[in-house]
């Protein structure tokens, strides 16, 4: 009897591992690939008129501003802020009896801020930044009342230039393809005469400008801390 109920219970195993069904693991499903994130910002040239008085301490004369030429670019903008390098060229004027045949040229870095407008396609911006302005003419000695006949020769051409801290504002608006820019600046140096900071130059331009869309560059690693924690990130 014990004989049977010990095949009795060997049939009972073996029929319960029979129907027991292993399953292979199941391979995870293999998630498609991200494409990285392509960023993109603004780099805009522009052309236009521009107007100064050049040299405020030296152009007493009223209604003698220069005209000229300006051109420059701007990188930046999808933000707050933008920057913006300009040159400006203007024609030849004359500051009698002092000074004739004047030329005068400015070149300058800025900082923009851009306040935009919700339902305009207007952008308004303070601008603050730095100049380099070259003065070149021909000093007569006449009526100097600045004594500048001790620092430069009379009868002589002179060449000089000055540093100066640019403030202004800007406006701009759209224009199909193309934006008009409105600028209105006031730099601030050292006379040459009296060595005191006081407003050199107050300046004026309109132009037109074309934006371009251009990849920013990739995360700069020059600046980074000795664990590598700090990269430097360009806007």
């Amino acid at each position: 009897m014990r004989k049977y109920i010990g095949i009795i219970c060997m049939f009972l195993c073996f029929s319960g591992l029979a129907q027991i069904k292993f399953h292979e693991p199941k391979k995870p499903k293999e998630l498609p690939l991200k494409k990285p994130e392509v960023k993109h910002t603004t780099f805009g040239i522009g052309v236009g008129i521009t107007r100064s008085v050049i040299f405020l301490s030296r152009n007493v004369r009223e209604f003698n501003d220069a005209t000229g030429i300006n051109v420059g670019i701007v990188y930046g903008g999808n933000k707050l802020t933008r920057f913006s390098a300009e040159f400006h060229q203007y024609s030849s004027i004359n500051i009698a009896p002092t000074w004739y045949n004047i030329n005068a040229k400015t070149y300058e870095a800025n900082l923009q801020l851009l306040a935009r407008f919700k339902r305009s396609n207007a952008i308004i911006y303070p601008i603050t930044g730095i100049s380099v302005n070259m003065f070149k003419g021909f000093f007569t000695g006449k009526e100097d009342f600045q004594n500048l006949a001790d620092k430069y020769p009379v009868n002589s051409e002179v060449h000089s230039y000055w540093i100066g801290a640019n403030f202004g504002m800007g406006y701009e608006h759209e224009i199909g393809p193309v934006k008009a820019v409105l600028q209105y600046k006031m730099r601030v140096g050292v006379q040459d005469a009296v060595g005191k900071i006081n407003i050199m130059d107050v300046c004026y331009s309109l132009g037109l400008r074309y934006d371009l869309k251009v990849l920013k560059p990739k995360h700069s690693h020059i600046f980074r801390s000795w664990r590598n924690r700090y990269p430097l990130h360009v806007d």
